[in-house]
């Protein structure tokens, strides 16, 4: 990460900090007195029923970013990476869901009872950021990695499309919590191989894919290394429009995964199904 130069405060707004990096870019730090608290997730997202964002935004300027339309729209520093230390506080400040509220959502979520007994304690965390982009401060992971470990009660799921910085994080943490779920995104070849020798090295209790948007066929020497793959498409968002792969790459990466024993979950956006008709070649 660039050196940080010089902290200074917005003069209309004290509760932010700005930190100017040498490449001119800038950093913020936003200080809040509002308890904090996670926030849930829609029927769309059944897998984690509660985000969780104490760093927010993201440099890799992803086209099919719909965090980013999000951000650019409701957040006082937009997409520019933000560190929010209050929010901190908020696993400490949620309690786990009663079973009866487990069994009512997941009947209205249309989930089974096991499944949904996981889902419930799922936080999927900076899911408005890139915890490890190269740009954010070691000091803000830390301090993340630290509230996840002091609320065991609860799944953290992290996604990132820095696996080799995840690793570095791995290897200083001595391996990640077994709260801990830690994932990175797949959307071309080219990211493949990085994946793969990624996470040979990360010790963590589920280790994860996301295939979304599926943007072309992928081959992996192997998925020994991954307990599961999410594959998705592509939502439309202000910059692209929606995207779906075709089944027939769909379907390979299932023999890869099968051939792995490795789980496969299909995301709500994923459209892509077989239509064969006995006249027509497959």
């Amino acid at each position: 990460m660039n050196k940080v130069l010089q902290p200074s405060l917005f003069a209309e707004q004290e509760n932010i900090q700005v930190l100017d990096l040498e490449d001119g870019r800038k950093l913020y730090i936003v200080q809040s007195d509002t308890k904090a608290q996670f926030n849930s997730t829609n029927e769309m997202v059944d897998w984690a029923w509660w985000t969780w964002n104490p760093v927010t935004g993201c440099w890799h300027g992803c086209p099919y970013c719909y965090a980013r339309d999000i951000a650019n729209r409701f957040y006082e520093t937009k997409f520019e990476p933000t560190f929010y230390p209050g929010r901190l506080r908020a696993p400490q400040n949620m309690k786990p869901m009663s079973p009866e509220r487990i069994k009512n959502e997941a009947q209205k979520r249309r989930i089974n009872l096991e499944d949904a007994q996981v889902f419930a304690k799922n936080v999927f965390t900076c899911s408005m950021a890139d915890l490890f982009g190269k740009w954010v401060p070691e000091d803000w992971i830390f301090q993340v990695f630290q509230a996840v470990k002091a609320s065991p009660e609860w799944n953290f799921l992290f996604l990132t499309k820095f696996p080799q910085r995840l690793q570095e994080i791995n290897d200083k943490l001595g391996g990640f919590p077994d709260n801990v779920w830690v994932g990175t995104t797949v959307d071309t070849q080219s990211r493949v191989s990085l994946a793969e020798k990624s996470f040979k090295n990360i010790q963590a209790k589920v280790k994860w894919l996301s295939i979304e948007p599926m943007l072309e066929p992928l081959h992996f020497e192997s998925l020994d290394m991954f307990d599961l793959i999410a594959i998705g498409g592509q939502s439309r968002t202000s910059k692209e429009p929606e995207f779906q792969p075709e089944w027939i790459w769909v379907e390979a990466l299932m023999k890869q995964a099968r051939e792995s024993n490795t789980s496969v979950y299909f995301k709500e956006n994923l459209k892509a199904r077989p239509k064969e008709l006995p006249w027509k070649p497959f």
